[in-house]
């Protein structure tokens, strides 16, 4: 019998979470779903009523970290103002975030080396996108909302996938580096680089000769 609504999206949460903590600890190719298990409190056979799969438990993982990041600005992010100062907020949370949680930059780590190990694979199992979603529908709102208020051009709105998708390419990258390499730059000051020729972007054009260029003419 599956649990119960409530209890099962709270056990969910655990489960999620108990497996960052053994994803740091063993590495994301040694983590068997039955160590995960043992970790949440739970049989071998129960967590399968929870995941399909390692990989659906990955996911829910990376979720359940970024759910936790936006949990923690929300009130800022919800103050109002302007969009693309949230937006800063929300990517310096996470880059923070990332940067000082072990298990989570562990897990990030574990799925680069899976994408060299296994690319065939990983792009069949569509990884990458499932485990960004949740921070890029967050850009994306962000994005709309400010193209909805007049701050930010209509493009910002319309490309907002795209743009959501570039934007954490960026800050990966650079945190992978950051992580790589963490005396070669100051990671604040490249990360604020990045947003200030974003914002420039993306600012709503005083000018409505321009309105129909494209972001990136």
């Amino acid at each position: 019998m599956a649990p119960k609504i409530v209890d099962r999206e709270h056990r969910k949460q655990e489960i999620a979470l108990a497996a960052l903590e053994v994803f740091a600890r063993r590495g994301l190719a040694q983590t068997s779903m039955s160590h995960v298990a043992e970790a949440a409190g739970i049989s071998k056979g129960a967590i399968y009523l929870y995941f399909d799969s390692k990989e659906d438990l990955t996911v829910a993982a990376v979720g359940a970290w970024v759910a936790a990041v936006r949990e923690g600005v929300r009130p800022m992010l919800e103050a109002g103002g302007d969009p693309l100062s949230r937006l800063r907020l929300l990517l310096q949370a996470s880059t923070r975030a990332f940067l000082e949680n072990p298990q989570v930059l562990h897990l990030f780590l574990g799925i680069l080396e899976f994408a060299l190990r296994e690319p065939a694979r990983l792009a069949r199992l569509d990884l990458v996108r499932r485990v960004s979603a949740p921070i890029r529908d967050a850009i994306c709102g962000i994005l709309r909302e400010g193209a909805a208020e007049g701050i930010l051009r209509p493009q910002a709105a319309e490309e907002a996938p795209r743009i959501a998708i570039n934007v954490v390419a960026f800050v990966d990258g650079l945190g992978l580096h950051h992580v790589a390499s963490p005396g070669f730059f100051d990671l604040a000051g490249q990360l604020d680089l990045y947003l200030e020729g974003l914002v420039h972007s993306l600012r709503a054009d005083p000018d409505p000769g321009r309105k129909g260029e494209s972001l990136h003419g």
